[in-house]
């Protein structure tokens, strides 16, 4: 499945690495506050969907890795007030299958290996303490190591047929252009 879904999505992975252009795009407070701003527009209601998604048959917490909270609490800590809800209503990805939930997972699970090459830069760059409105990159208090691997061992724990592995590979690449759709034109108007 993981060899599937890396295969499956690199072009729609590098496309949204250029889209965003993290941490280039970063050089002030303001910056950081727009790309936390978009990232959350996208990371709320796919997180809301993954979580309601039907995880049967996979020991894992529907809710593994969530950050939605870290981007709120990034952006409150620069003085960023932000609205109650959880963006958009309908998060714009399917996830009505198994494969199709594994697929929107690998993407938010994979994003916390690129932050944690970004938030160091980010914090240099603006003189910021370590995890200081960065939490969501270095998934603060989190344990993204941890979650990977189990994702990872309930991956393997089962048999997966080459339908399921086309249907996961394809809602992450949705989960890619849905993030890039969602944070790229919010980026553009900061």
């Amino acid at each position: 499945m993981l060899a599937a879904l890396r295969t499956g999505t690199r072009d729609h992975h590098l496309a949204l690495e250029r889209d965003l252009d993290l941490p280039g795009r970063i050089r002030t407070r303001a910056d950081l506050a727009a790309v936390l701003s978009a990232l959350l527009a996208a990371w709320a209601p796919l997180e809301r969907d993954l979580a309601a998604a039907d995880w049967s048959g996979l020991r894992l917490d529907p809710r593994l890795g969530a950050a939605t909270g870290l981007l709120r609490a990034d952006l409150a800590a620069l003085g960023i007030a932000q609205a109650a809800g959880d963006g958009r209503e309908d998060g714009g990805v399917r996830f009505d299958t198994r494969a199709r939930a594994v697929g929107g997972r690998y993407v938010l699970l994979g994003s916390a290996l690129g932050g944690s090459v970004i938030a160091p830069v980010v914090e240099r760059r603006l003189g910021l303490a370590e995890g200081e409105a960065t939490g969501f990159f270095r998934r603060s208090g989190r344990a993204p190591g941890r979650d990977w691997r189990d994702f990872r061992v309930a991956l393997t724990a089962g048999e997966w047929p080459p339908a399921e592995l086309a249907e996961a590979a394809e809602a992450a690449r949705a989960t890619f252009t849905f993030v890039g759709r969602t944070a790229a034109p919010l980026l553009r108007a900061a």
